[in-house]
């Protein structure tokens, strides 16, 4: 059992380590290609869990083999954009200008109620409102409304808001961000100060503290079902 149980630990580890090597991408989001690596290395990771008698490498070789693979395929995708088009498909457009290509649909094997679930995916429940509707190459479809439904933005508006950057979490349950703070042009003794002034005894007292491109700080303690907002800096400080 303590065998079954260590190979099916190295197994795991080594599948895991195959799926990071192929980059952070979610399941919908995966070309073919790397969908029928993704199902061989689950069944590569399978086989001599199941069967105690097949030695490891029988598993691990083969994943290292899928990995090359995928690791060479994709640079050729990246390479050649006509092999790219043959191996992964072009996006395909199955609404135009508000007109449902039928042609396409039928290409694509799509019925309406797929495309009707599509467009409620995206957020439109009435087919008047879009304008295209695009069929990518990893499977999902991409839904644009008309001009005149598409939410109001500040250019339309004239507005000229100031720009916007990710907050930086200083403080994670109570452990201090170094990197964030240096990102931020910030030092411990600036934190130290601030942590203090919100009502804290030390930093491991904080569940969460973030600062925003606006220069709030968004402070809340372990234990507390409040939130606390405080102005720190001005938006030209908080450049980062």
């Amino acid at each position: 059992m303590l065998t079954v149980f260590i190979r099916s630990v190295i197994l795991f580890a080594a599948a895991v380590t195959s799926m990071r090597l192929m980059g952070k991408r979610q399941v919908g989001q995966l070309q073919p290609y790397e969908m029928v690596v993704v199902i061989m290395i689950a069944e590569m990771a399978a086989t001599p869990i199941d069967d105690a008698d097949t030695p490891l490498l029988y598993g691990l070789l083969p994943m290292a083999a899928l990995i090359v693979c995928h690791g060479i395929m994709t640079a050729v995708c990246m390479r050649s954009e006509r092999i790219r088009g043959v191996i992964c498909g072009k996006p395909t457009v199955l609404i135009r200008n508000g007109v449902i290509c039928e042609k396409q649909m039928r290409k694509q094997s799509m019925t309406l109620s797929d495309l009707m679930e599509a467009l409620r995916s995206g957020g439109i429940l009435d087919p008047s409102e879009v304008g295209t509707a695009v069929l990518e190459t990893a499977g999902h479809v991409t839904v644009f409304p008309k001009s005149r439904f598409r939410p109001v933005t500040p250019q339309d508006m004239q507005l000229k808001p100031p720009p916007e950057g990710l907050p930086l979490p200083l403080i994670l349950d109570g452990r201090i961000q170094s990197g964030n703070l240096q990102r931020g042009g910030l030092s411990r003794e600036w934190l130290h100060r601030q942590v203090r002034e919100l009502g804290f005894a030390d930093e491991e007292k904080i569940l969460f503290m973030c600062l925003n491109t606006g220069g709030q700080l968004l402070c809340q303690g372990k234990g507390s079902e409040k939130t606390l907002l405080r102005q720190v800096m001005t938006e030209k400080q908080a450049g980062w």
